[in-house]
């Protein structure tokens, strides 16, 4: 009986400690997941901030737009996302039983030629817009003269004041047009981000590449920094068409124009 009682014993020992393994193994599941949705979720924040900032740029809403770009930075911040990413290959190797992985910092991906060519983020400056909006009067300059320069007119007058109408018309929506890119090259960012380097940053995770994520958050990273000077961008541009037309910007240029004439006032 002695035996057997050790043997039991035994058995009930092993038993112990495998249900305290298990029990291990568990909350290391739970943790992981955890960190892993910390991941993952950001891609669904910048899904939702794409839209936020669709509906603030069509409002000409740029206070907004201008929160939006800051919270772009802030969901791509290393000292944010990397410690849920290294957590995560961390206790996913403890779990598994697998070599602990290298989490030192390569500071050299975060240079600002050090990310991959494919995933390089959307550039504009204010010389690619100003490019565009020259191109655009000098096409309705050149369509007027198609249309009307032929045209016998009653006298010189009339023709000069049909021609400067006709490039006052062109002028301003050159320059709506050229805000309007400026909107558009800070949402070419965000989906950048989220459509191209995002996915890549979570696949990397999930497949233990410590390396290959770390690139593409650095990617992520450098076109998170990039927002700030892409809505001083839109802001310049769109101080522009204020000035030019008011009118223009709906709602929000009534508000800013009664603003504007109430500091007048005072």
């Amino acid at each position: 009986m002695g035996d057997l009682a050790n043997t039991v014993a035994k058995l009930e020992e092993e038993a112990a400690e495998s249900r305290e393994l298990r029990s291990i193994v568990e909350r290391l599941d739970t943790e992981v997941s955890f960190r892993m949705e910390t991941v993952q979720e950001v891609g669904g924040e910048l899904l939702e901030l794409h839209g936020s900032l669709d509906d603030q740029i069509a409002e000409h809403d740029y206070m907004a737009v201008e929160q939006s770009a800051a919270s772009v930075r802030g969901l791509v911040d290393v000292e944010t996302v990397l410690p849920a990413i290294d957590a995560v290959l961390l206790l996913t190797a403890l779990r598994d039983d697998e070599a602990i992985p290298d989490l030192t910092l390569p500071l050299a991906s975060f240079a600002d030629d050090s990310t991959d060519d494919s995933w390089d983020h959307p550039r504009l400056t204010q010389g690619d817009l100003d490019r565009v909006f020259e191109a655009a009067l000098v096409r309705a300059e050149e369509r007027w003269q198609e249309i009307w320069g032929d045209h016998l007119w009653d006298d010189e007058n009339e023709r000069d004041t049909h021609r400067e109408e006709h490039r006052a018309e062109a002028e301003l929506e050159a320059v709506k047009e050229r805000a309007a890119r400026a909107g558009a090259h800070l949402m070419a960012l965000v989906d950048h981000i989220g459509d191209t380097l995002w996915p890549e940053v979570v696949e990397a995770v999930e497949v233990g590449d410590r390396d290959r994520a770390v690139r593409a958050l650095a990617a992520a990273n450098s076109a998170g920094r990039e927002t700030e000077a892409a809505y001083k961008l839109y802001e310049v541009n769109l101080s522009i068409q204020f000035e030019k037309a008011p009118g223009s910007m709906g709602a929000m240029g009534e508000f800013l124009s009664d603003a504007q004439d109430w500091l007048l006032s005072q």
